[in-house]
């Protein structure tokens, strides 16, 4: 299966056909996301993986502030 753009994932959880779980797991961060859970001895689950796409939400816009 090809790997889905941001844009097409964010497009499918518009449309509520993926949950934010699935969004991280099949997007780039797939990886970061995991090791985040793993790191704070969680399972992935739609809720944590809403809270970590906040939390790099929120460092890449105050990372695009600073320079």
């Amino acid at each position: 299966m090809a790997k889905k753009t941001y844009e097409e994932l964010a497009q499918l959880k518009q449309d509520g056909k993926i949950g934010w779980k699935q969004f991280v797991l099949e997007g780039d961060d797939a990886d970061g996301y995991k090791q985040w859970c793993e790191d704070h001895g969680m399972e992935p689950t739609d809720d944590n993986a809403e809270l970590y796409v906040e939390m790099t939400d929120e460092r890449m816009f105050e990372n695009q502030e600073e320079q």
